[in-house]
């Protein structure tokens, strides 16, 4: 089957012109009081122009993947919607099943993505785009690229509303680092939950931190969250801990008195996650084969499977290790490291690899400068630090230590971690800018310091007899 035909480079050019005519419009109406939109239709050309990218990479290069196969079978239930509207009504609002195969003829085609709910979550979305993109592969990427786009745009908006003098580094954490524009950006389960995740974070920000809009605020969290849970549980276990450690530094950032605040927050603390473990035993049923008491057996089965002959070449090994507490300790340092900053450049088999090596030289570039300037001690203050950056370095880290953990191939390595990237680059930059901002203050101190004791010897001088 063809993807990508005539009608894509015909009526692809409209689509951009609409929704960039529109986007505009947004930009001119809010850009006044809100500055941050002055990057708004570049931020989303560069989103838009790695979706098309995904496109023509699986098109060409690969010969097809589950993006495409995506697409595919939501191009099957779009026409069993119109030669059997309830039937595709539905597989559209309650998804594929083996019981719901004898729908479909030879005629319409057969999809293949049924036997896995989550899976078959992302045919139901994808569906709803194919049908506004005209049942072609590149109009239909370029929606989901806009439409997903706002969840990430919300999540730098919360960066910006921390930091606001940090827009040129957030925006570089957000939205222009290459990994998150080419897996983040189609018809995948990437977009989808990397998305999700920015909602979730806007969401939770609006609710818990700023108490603005709570209402709609809550309705977005409970949708953002069904959306995570149904495609990659484990994101929101990683998010979780960290969230409720971010509601917990926000309150007692709130407490004037030092010596209550410091009483109060191991407390506070034993209460965050000790609510975060309870709630994720409580969510054992939703979070299926990711629930707490199953999570480090998966662990270990996921990365002795991606270890097998069918992967070889494009996997490495961290050692062996059980599902032990002590057993996944041993091994902890290589997992992080793996996560973070794996693929390395000379790891790298394929230009897509080499490009990853070359985003992961750029992370333990970001890393190695925090750890200097920090003294590598001073580094471990900011895990208790902002609440926002306790948030994101508590769930990049521990998101980063999974993925490490539970993946030995590449190729899955570089697409399983791209909801960690913007919140570990933004820790990054903010660490640093921290750091600098109190060398330059002890420099003045100093330079202060030496200027009123010039003053004083001058003034000395002036008042001694001759």
């Amino acid at each position: 089957m063809q993807l990508i035909t005539i009608l894509d480079i015909i009526i692809s050019p409209i689509y951009l012109i609409i929704i960039y005519v529109i986007s505009r419009m947004i930009q001119k109406r809010r850009i006044d009081e809100r500055p941050e939109y002055s990057i708004y239709l570049k931020a989303l050309t560069a989103k838009i122009s790695g979706g098309i990218a995904l496109c023509l990479v699986y098109t060409i290069y690969y010969g097809g993947g589950d993006t495409t196969q995506y697409f595919t079978d939501s191009l099957i239930v779009n026409k069993l919607l119109f030669k059997n509207p309830v039937a595709g009504v539905d597989i559209i609002f309650k998804g594929l099943s083996r019981d719901k195969l004898y729908y479909f003829d030879a005629e319409i085609g057969y999809p293949a993505y049924w036997r896995d709910p989550s899976t078959s979550f992302v045919v139901q979305i994808t569906t709803f785009f194919t049908m506004l993109g005209l049942r072609s592969f590149i109009p239909t990427t370029i929606l989901v690229s806009w439409v997903s786009f706002i969840g990430i745009w919300n999540l730098y908006r919360v960066f910006l509303n921390e930091f606001p003098k940090m827009a040129k580094q957030m925006s570089i954490a957000v939205f222009f680092i290459p990994s998150l524009l080419f897996w983040g950006s189609g018809i995948l389960k990437d977009t989808i939950t990397l998305s999700a995740t920015g909602f979730f974070v806007y969401a939770f920000y609006s609710t818990f931190i700023i108490r603005r809009n709570v209402i709609r605020s809550l309705i977005m969290l409970f949708l953002a969250g069904y959306v995570i849970i149904t495609v990659k549980a484990y994101i929101l276990i990683a998010l979780l801990p960290g969230a409720l450690i971010w509601l917990t530094g926000s309150i007692l950032s709130g407490i004037k008195g030092k010596f209550v605040k410091y009483a109060m927050t191991p407390l506070f603390l034993i209460f965050a996650l000790g609510g975060a473990y309870i709630l994720l035993m409580n969510m054992g049923s939703s979070l299926g084969k990711f629930s707490a008491d199953q999570i480090l057996e998966r662990a270990v089965i996921s990365q002795r499977d991606l270890k097998s002959d069918w992967y070889r070449g494009n996997s490495f090994d961290i050692g062996e290790f059980d599902s032990s507490i002590g057993s996944i300790l041993s091994v902890s340092h290589k997992a992080l490291a793996a996560g973070a900053f794996r693929p390395f450049i000379l790891e790298a088999n394929n230009l897509m690899m080499f490009i990853s090596g070359l985003e992961n030289l750029f992370f333990l570039f970001l890393f190695i400068r925090v750890l200097w300037l920090t003294k590598v001690v001073g580094f471990f203050r900011y895990f208790v630090g902002h609440p926002l950056l306790s948030f994101s370095l508590i769930f990049s880290v521990f998101f980063l230590f999974s993925v490490g953990l539970s993946t030995s191939n590449f190729g899955s390595l570089v697409r399983y971690k791209i909801p960690a990237i913007p919140f570990f680059a933004a820790s990054m930059y903010i660490i640093t800018a921290e750091e600098k901002r109190k060398r330059l203050s002890k420099k003045f101190e100093f330079a202060n310091e030496e200027e009123e004791a010039a003053l004083l010897r001058q003034s000395q001088v002036l008042q001694s007899p001759a």
